[in-house]
C-alpha cells in the first residue's frame, strides 16, 4: 500500500488548521449574507502587511506550528459540521488554501465535506481538477497597492493562475476581490483588470479597513469611482455588525 501524500512537512492525512469557527455571516462579496463556516488554513506564499490573518503565515511574530497544527481530515471535517457546515457554505480561507491541493488530505477533505464549499485564494496558484471539480466558488483576490507592497509583481501577479481563474470566472464560478483604500489603488485594479483580461463584471472592489469605521471611510472615498469604472463594491458586513 502506498503512503498517502503529504507536503509540507506535516503528518500523512493532516492539514495546518488555524481555527474553524461558525455559523456567521459570510461579510463580502456576492454571497454576502450567506450562512457559513470558515476553516482557515495555515501559511501562505505571499506576505500582505495590512493582512488581518498574520498568524497563519508571519513566522516572525508567531509559532507557526503553535497557531496553525496539523489537524486530521477526520477532525476538521466533524468541526467544520458542527460550526455549520453543510446547511450553510462551507469556506475555506488562510492563509493561502490552495498550497495544500497536491496533498492526499486536501482532496479527501474535499470529498468528506458537507455542504457548499467555497475558496478564498491570493490568484497566485490555479486549482487543480480536484479541486475545481468540487469547489463551487472561488473569491480570487489578487494583490495590490497596500496589500502587495511586501511582494514582488512577478509573485503576487500570476499570468498563467489568473488566466486559469478568468476561465471560471466566465463560467460563473468565481469572481475576482480587489481590496483598496483610496482611487490609486482603485485604477490600479483596473489595469490589471485590462491587463489579464479579467471579466469586468465579475469583478468586486472590497474598502480596505480592519474596523467599520476605517472602512466606512475608505468605502466613501471610492464608492463613486468603482461605479464609474463599471465594478461592484463589497461590503464588510461583519465589520458593520461587529461580529466575526
Amino acid at each position: 500500500m502506498t503512503n498517502p501524500k503529504s507536503t509540507g512537512g506535516l503528518p500523512a492525512g493532516s492539514l495546518p488548521v488555524q481555527e474553524i469557527f461558525g455559523p456567521v455571516p459570510q461579510g463580502e462579496g456576492p454571497f454576502m449574507g450567506r450562512r457559513a463556516c470558515f476553516v482557515r488554513f495555515g501559511r501562505c506564499n505571499l506576505h500582505c502587511p495590512p493582512c488581518d490573518s498574520k498568524a497563519t503565515w508571519d513566522n516572525s511574530r508567531y509559532d507557526l506550528r503553535e497557531t496553525c497544527p496539523p489537524r486530521t481530515v477526520e477532525d476538521i471535517v466533524q468541526a467544520a459540521a458542527a460550526h455549520g457546515a453543510g446547511p450553510g457554505l462551507t469556506i475555506l480561507t488562510g492563509g493561502e488554501p490552495l498550497m495544500w491541493q497536491r496533498s492526499t488530505a486536501w482532496a479527501q477533505l474535499l470529498e468528506e465535506l458537507p455542504g457548499e464549499i467555497h475558496v478564498e485564494t491570493n490568484a497566485t496558484i490555479a486549482p487543480n481538477p480536484v479541486t475545481t471539480r468540487r469547489v463551487a466558488h472561488f473569491s480570487v483576490s489578487p494583490k495590490i497597492g497596500r496589500m502587495g507592497a511586501a511582494d514582488p509583481q512577478k509573485k503576487r501577479l500570476v499570468p498563467t493562475a489568473l488566466s486559469a481563474f478568468a476561465d471560471l470566472a466566465q463560467q460563473g464560478q468565481a469572481v475576482f476581490k480587489f481590496v483598496a483604500g483610496d482611487i490609486g489603488e482603485v485604477d490600479e485594479a483596473a489595469q490589471v483588470v485590462r491587463a489579464f483580461q479579467l471579466p469586468q463584471a465579475r469583478v468586486w472592489i472590497m474598502p480596505l479597513g480592519d474596523d467599520a469605521a476605517s472602512w466606512a471611510t475608505a468605502g466613501a472615498d471610492i464608492a463613486d469611482h468603482v461605479m464609474h469604472l463599471g465594478f461592484n463594491l463589497s461590503g464588510r458586513l461583519h465589520l458593520t455588525l461587529g461580529v466575526r
